[in-house]
C-alpha cells in the first residue's frame, strides 16, 4: 500500500498512519519542537486546529493561522522560528485552493517544511510534491478505503530528509497500522 500511494503521490517514500488526523499530526510533530512556530491555514480541519491549539501549545509550539488565499504574502508571517507550514488545498470546509507553489517557495527560503493535506485531491487530481510540498498527507479513510470499512492515513515525503523525520516520529510514537487495514485499503 505504501508503494502504491507513493507512486500515486509521486514521492520519495510513503508511510502509513492509523488515521488521516494522525498522519497530519505526525507530520507536524516530525518538524517542530518547543520554541518553534508553525503556520496553519485558517480553513484547516477542526481536529487539527484542536491539536495545534492544545497539544502543540502545551509543548511550547506557537501556531499562527493564515488566510488560505494569502499566496506569496505568507512571507510576512514566516521567520527563522517557522518550521512547518500546513496547507490544505482545497480547504476542508470552504474549498479555497491555495497557491502551493508560492507558499512553498516562501517557506523554503526560511527553511520551513511544507505539509499538504491532500485528502480531497487524493493524489489523483493534484500532486503537491510536484508543486513544492515536502510531505503530502491523505486521510486514506476517504478514497483509498472507500469511506466505510477502516481508518488509515498516509504521509508521502518528497525527499530522504523529510522521509527520515517522518519515519523517526512514527517509531518514537509507536504508531502502527495493522496489516489487515493496509490490505483492505
Amino acid at each position: 500500500l505504501e508503494e502504491a500511494v507513493n507512486v500515486l503521490e509521486a514521492g520519495h517514500e510513503t508511510r502509513l498512519a492509523p488515521s488521516g488526523l494522525a498522519a497530519v499530526n505526525y507530520a507536524l510533530l516530525a518538524f517542530c519542537r518547543a520554541g518553534d512556530q508553525v503556520l496553519v491555514t485558517d480553513s484547516v480541519y477542526d481536529p487539527v486546529r484542536k491539536f495545534c491549539d492544545n497539544f502543540l501549545a502545551r509543548f511550547g509550539v506557537e501556531t499562527v493561522y493564515y488566510d488560505p488565499l494569502i499566496g506569496e504574502d505568507i512571507s510576512a508571517l514566516l521567520s527563522s522560528r517557522t518550521k512547518a507550514v500546513l496547507v490544505e488545498t482545497p480547504g476542508s470546509l470552504t474549498f479555497e485552493v491555495q497557491d502551493l507553489g508560492a507558499i512553498s517557495a516562501a517557506a523554503h527560503k526560511v527553511g520551513a517544511r511544507v505539509i499538504v493535506d491532500n485528502t480531497w485531491a487524493a493524489g489523483c487530481v493534484f500532486k503537491p510534491i510536484k508543486h513544492g510540498a515536502d510531505v503530502s498527507v491523505q486521510a486514506g479513510t476517504k478514497y483509498l478505503a472507500g469511506h466505510a470499512d477502516l481508518l488509515i492515513g498516509t504521509m508521502t515525503s518528497a525527499d530522504e530528509a523529510s522521509a527520515r523525520a517522518v519515519f523517526q516520529t512514527l517509531l518514537q510514537l509507536g504508531s502502527n497500522v495493522s496489516a489487515d487495514d493496509a490490505y483492505l485499503a
